[in-house]
């Protein structure tokens, strides 16, 4: 994972406080193996546009969305109702800590993050899915998947982690 995102998830955390990762970003601090040039995010409620603006981050034109850039240049995307049909509230609640340099920052718990690849459906997030279940799929806490997903979904998971970590 570029060092440079590393760098700016700990700046982000910094300048706005309680924000937990998600995304491909996410992805690498569980299994190494992708490139990003992003970072998303969930936060409880919207930041006020004027904050953002006088912390130096500048609204993104050519995005689909609302997307924005750091004051270092790096694009953003802020989620604050849900990712994945996952309620930002869980995503919160739930988060991971990691340490970046001695640094807290917050991402998406494994479960989360399996969910949301899983429900995404993109060739980049099953990929990423793909890779989470190799990887880790021993680590998975079943009892927090079930909190999130279906019974058929959950089904689905078990079958595939099974497979790839055979």
């Amino acid at each position: 994972m570029s060092l440079n995102l590393n760098r700016e998830a700990v700046k982000i955390t910094a300048e706005l406080g309680s924000v937990v990762f998600v995304g491909a970003f996410a992805v690498n601090h569980f299994c190494s193996y992708r490139s990003t040039r992003d970072i998303d995010l969930v936060l409880a409620s919207p930041l006020k546009e004027q904050r953002l603006v006088k912390l130096g981050y500048q609204k993104w034109p050519q995005s689909r969305g609302v997307s924005w850039r750091t004051p270092r240049g790096i694009k953003v995307d802020f989620y604050t109702k849900d990712v994945g049909k996952i309620p930002v509230a869980w995503i919160l609640k739930n988060a991971a800590a990691v340490q970046i340099d001695g640094n807290p920052i917050k991402i998406i718990c494994l479960e989360g993050l399996i969910i949301t690849k899983h429900r995404a459906g993109r060739t980049s997030d099953i990929d990423d899915l793909r890779h989470l279940l190799a990887q880790r799929g021993g680590q998975i806490r079943w009892e927090v998947m079930e909190e999130i997903g279906s019974d058929v979904e959950i089904a689905e998971l078990r079958k595939v982690s099974k497979i790839l970590a055979g």
